[in-house]
């Protein structure tokens, strides 16, 4: 089971200078207050074991990470083992030898038996090796013996085959010519020391059959079912045959272009997938293998489309689904049984988001996260057998002493009858100014009411946040996310301006004091709503936004035949739109800016490249155009560190304060 991580891209700051660069590196954060609101969780990736007596996670550290082990039967924690930055050796295509720095962070924890913990390391950016830690067996005494092995090869865990002890189905990327990649298959015994000879070709489980990206097994440890995705149609194969011996895998259908197909689970008749086939909404759904049809609808929610299905650890049968409900990760069970654990420990808490991260092979033992946008993060442990749950840990324990504000979910009526979501953020002032803050994407993203230390640091500060789900966001279903293609500048900022016009006649906050601030896509759109619309708006911020439509279709990457379809579909086709891409670019209609402007890259940038902003600030700077600019060295698409992210911030909060002036009285409580 996951729990889904909604990355929101959205940073900004203003004030009007005349172009003289302001370098990061020359500024220190004026207060470290700051940086707190965008440190990473200070635990991580927690998984229970299959009996349901330990429960591992991990700390990040600047140098290290520690794996923390802990024993639900004894109620106390291990001592961590710590991880160690590592130098290797390493030799590059061009035959030179350099020794790098290995970080080593974790990006999966997994537990594959009682005894085998796995951890998936990824340094400098890409992935490293796959850490195994065998422990003794811990019922005898705290802190077991353990010991460590390394499986160099890329790729996941399929199943942990819990009826076969210490066997688990690891899945190898192999490279494909014809779609990118597919996987190989091998049963690896973790008993035994593993290396290069247990991924030899012939030990594959799919030595016959279709090259697929997923597989799906049974609980006996045998395929059942996979996918593969070419040119955006998905292909389904299904097995055949009475016996493992005569099992065969042929495809049974095929998607249309675009639509969703993600095998999840059945049996040797029914198969059990996430589709959007014949439907605007992403539902689970059965399809009869024999007759090749799809049948009864188990699952759909009426609003939002579904994002994952739950999984029991041992039966493998599908007992749940996930979504996300009016900005909140929710999690529906097909027995009450564990839908009144979610309710009653939301109950307890008083926090609005509960759902479980991971259970044990009976199902009895389950970790829960609880959080919402005013809570950032707490860890329970339920069991059955005494029906309590107990608190783990807390993920942010340095937000605890902080006042954080909880987000409303806005919900209107766009002028053309298609339901908009908004979330809006107050702080503790009467009549507060409004940041609004368009997120990234903008096709596929959404933003949520969970905890975003965007949204609390400007909060913190005294402005109220808009946020707006508009035409093209994920999660709404197929029609609305198709709506919001080659709408930059159009229909998108209609929707963003409908739910402010929205917050201003309905909710307490100064209709007069408005900004507009975001990151990439949002960087865009805010620049080009102050074109648009500039009696809307005081100012506008921009991170990292795209400011020439037409730029982004000569990155070297986007020649390749798939991600020029992709620019292409959501942008337009620069062969016969180019005069579109140029009147929807804020690049080409500079002169219509007349706010104050907050123009802030990364040199880092490898999605949206600094040129952009470069472009944008030569041009107002050549023309007299008074605006704030800001270069920051070292950093990307968005802030890895804490301290870049409290320097930029700073920033942004000086701009709104001087843009948006009017002082606010605290309210009483």
């Amino acid at each position: 089971m996951s729990h889904f991580k909604l990355i929101f891209l959205a940073l900004l700051s203003s004030l009007v200078l005349l172009c003289e660069p302001v370098q990061a590196e020359d500024k220190e954060a004026d207060d470290q207050n700051i940086s707190d609101f965008f440190k990473a969780s200070k635990y991580k990736l927690f998984s229970i074991n299959p009996s349901g007596t330990a429960v591992a996670f991990i700390e990040p550290k600047e140098a290290t990470y520690d794996l923390i082990i802990y024993d639900l039967k004894r109620g106390t924690m291990d001592d961590p083992i710590t991880f160690e930055r590592q130098q290797l050796q390493v030799q590059h295509k061009n035959k030179i030898m350099s020794w790098e720095t290995h970080h080593n962070k974790i990006y999966e924890l997994k537990w594959l038996s009682d005894s085998f913990l796995s951890l998936k390391q990824h340094s400098n950016g890409r992935f490293h090796r796959y850490v195994l830690v065998e422990f003794a067996d811990r019922s005898q005494q705290p802190n077991p013996a353990f010991r460590l092995s390394y499986i160099s090869q890329n790729g996941y865990w399929v199943d942990t085959l819990p009826n076969q002890t210490n066997k688990a189905i690891f899945a190898r990327y192999e490279h494909s010519d014809d779609y990118d990649y597919y996987i190989d298959l091998f049963k690896l015994d973790l008993t035994e020391k593993i290396s290069e000879s247990n991924f030899r070709r012939k030990l594959r489980l799919n030595k016959t059959g279709p090259k697929l990206h997923n597989w799906v097994f049974d609980s006996k440890g045998w395929r059942l079912a996979g996918t593969r995705t070419v040119d955006d149609v998905t292909e389904l194969f299904a097995r055949t045959g009475s016996k493992p011996k005569k099992y065969r895998y042929k495809s049974v259908w095929e998607s249309k272009k675009g639509d969703v197909l993600k095998v999840v689970g059945g049996n040797a008749e029914k198969l059990l997938l996430l589709t959007n086939h014949n439907s605007d909404k992403i539902n689970l759904r059965t399809f009869d293998i024999e007759s090749q049809q799809f049948a009864e609808v188990v699952f759909e929610h009426p609003f939002y489309d579904l994002t994952a299905a739950i999984r029991h650890p041992e039966t493998k049968d599908i007992i749940g689904v996930s979504f996300i409900e009016k900005g909140m990760a929710k999690q529906v069970y097909f027995s009450d049984d564990y839908n009144a654990l979610t309710t009653r420990l939301s109950k307890s808490t008083k926090i609005e988001g509960v759902y479980a991260v991971d259970m044990d092979k009976s199902g009895n033992n389950i970790i829960f996260v609880a959080d919402d946008s005013a809570n950032p993060g707490q860890t329970y442990y339920y069991n059955r057998t005494t029906d309590s749950f107990s608190h783990l840990i807390d993920l942010y324990p340095w937000l605890s002493n902080k006042s954080l504000s909880k987000t409303k979910l806005l919900r209107l009526e766009a002028e053309d009858g298609v339901t908009l979501e908004a979330f809006l953020t107050l702080p503790s002032t009467k009549n507060p100014p409004l940041v609004v803050i368009p997120h990234g994407g903008p096709i596929g993203v959404s933003d949520s009411r969970h905890y975003s230390g965007n949204i609390q640091v400007l909060v913190d500060a005294g402005f109220a946040t808009l946020q707006v789900n508009y035409r093209g966001s994920a999660g709404y279903g197929k029609a609305f996310k198709q709506q919001g293609l080659q709408q930059w500048g159009r229909l998108i900022e209609d929707d963003i301006e409908q739910a402010l016009s929205f917050a201003k006649d309905n909710y307490e906050v100064n209709a007069n004091q408005v900004c507009i601030v975001g990151g990439s896509y949002g960087g865009y759109s805010a620049l080009y709503s102050v074109i648009r619309s500039p009696q809307l708006y005081k100012c506008a911020a921009s991170f990292a936004g795209v400011t020439d439509l037409a730029l982004r279709f000569q990155r070297s990457d986007a020649q390749r035949d798939g991600m020029m379809r992709a620019l292409t579909e959501i942008m337009g086709d620069p062969k016969t739109q180019q005069d579109e891409l140029f009147k929807y670019s804020p690049l080409y209609q500079f002169k219509g800016i007349t706010k104050p402007v907050f123009i802030a890259h990364g040199t880092d940038d490898n999605n949206v490249d600094i040129e952009h902003s470069y472009r944008l600030h030569f041009a107002l700077k050549d023309h007299g155009i008074k605006h704030k600019w800001m270069v920051m060295d070292d950093v990307g698409h968005g802030f890895s560190d804490p301290d870049d992210a409290a320097v930029y911030y700073n920033a942004l909060i000086e701009f709104l304060s001087t843009h948006l002036e009017e002082e606010q009285p605290v309210l009483n409580h």
